[in-house]
């Protein structure tokens, strides 16, 4: 029997799995579409329900399931409404804006007993994997170091008119919550101590479009996120490049392009991913893998009983990551992990 969805939101990313849904996962059927104002359009497109509210979507008996693809003020109550109803819930990421607002997801869908995850589509993307597989089989010795650069030169464009609001939690939640989440994958360890400084250099403000953040992983490996939307033209390439330092060995992966092993004195390409336009070209099959990807896993969890492959527990990480070093720039002193969650918790 297929795993009924409904997904909550019709924007870029509520188009991004409604493709997925519709042309790259299996036993899956997507039955209606509600939340903003561009439902109506989003499901006539692919022949589903459009409901005037969220409330209407998930008290549908023909909804197992529901993809929150609104707003990040939103997440919270979306999935709290979400889960009162018995529908398993998959957010878009970041799971939230702060630590707090991840822990009464949490509960909202514990309590409920229905399944919850994030999106975390590195994971899933073949580079990455492929490095991760490299790692894990010993070709570079033990981890050492860890540096990623993410160089985009703008950030997201003024039809995504929310993500401007510094309510919405700015640039750095945004990428920093995809970012952290591979740092502690790669590394197999959570962060124990954060040093960050997170800049605006230009209008407007508040936006926290570029940081550097100094991580100590508790396994004693060390890291180094650059994270910045402000690069001018021509750029310094993707928004999520990986250099992993071991004992042996150095391993260069672009997650949208090339992977490489260094050994000895070569280098050597092991993996490199089919090329595509990530603005322009948003229902590439390349670029929808990862998502039908993750999409599917959460799909046979709910079928087979089981968690699904990210847990909320590694979303909540991340943010806690993401919090930490917005923190250290706010205090100008190191954080160590776990933060103290009394003193993070939401208005």
């Amino acid at each position: 029997m297929p795993v009924r969805f409904g997904i909550v939101g019709s924007g870029f990313m509520a188009h991004t799995y409604a493709q997925c849904l519709d042309r790259h996962t299996s036993s899956t059927d997507l039955v209606a579409i509600g939340g903003g104002r561009r439902a109506p359009g989003l499901a006539a497109e692919y022949g589903v329900d459009a409901e005037p509210s969220v409330e209407g979507l998930v008290s549908r008996p023909d909804v197992d399931a529901v993809i929150i693809a609104t707003p990040h003020s939103l997440h919270l109550p979306h999935t709290v409404v979400a889960a009162a109803a018995g529908k398993h819930v998959y957010v878009e990421k970041p799971m939230a804006r702060d630590i707090d607002e991840c822990d009464r997801m949490i509960e909202a869908c514990s309590r409920a007993g229905v399944l919850l995850t994030v999106n975390k589509v590195t994971r899933f993307r073949e580079s990455p994997r492929t490095a991760k597989r490299l790692l894990d089989g010993g070709a570079i010795g033990r981890l050492r170091m860890i540096r990623v650069t993410s160089s985009v030169t703008a950030y997201l464009p003024d039809e995504h008119g929310w993500v401007h609001d510094p309510a919405e939690g700015g640039a750095w939640l945004d990428m920093g919550a995809h970012l952290c989440d591979a740092l502690r994958w790669f590394s197999g360890s959570d962060a124990m101590t954060v040093f960050g400084r997170i800049r605006d250099f230009s209008a407007p403000p508040d936006l926290a479009r570029s940081a550097m953040v100094q991580v100590e992983m508790a396994n004693g490996v060390l890291a180094q996120l650059w994270v910045s939307f402000e690069v001018p033209p021509p750029g310094l390439g993707s928004q999520s490049q990986w250099i992993l330092v071991g004992s042996d060995g150095i391993i260069e992966a672009d997650a949208y392009g090339q992977v490489r092993l260094g050994r000895g004195t070569t280098w050597e390409p092991v993996y490199e991913m089919p090329a595509f336009d990530l603005n322009a070209d948003v229902y590439s099959p390349v670029r929808l893998a990862a998502f039908a990807e993750q999409v599917q896993d959460f799909a046979d969890a709910i079928r087979d009983h089981r968690s699904p492959a990210v847990a909320p527990a590694d979303a909540r990480a991340a943010i806690e990551l993401v919090a930490a070093a917005r923190l250290s720039d706010q205090t100008g002193a190191a954080v160590r992990l776990p933060l103290d969650t009394t003193l993070h918790r939401s208005a």
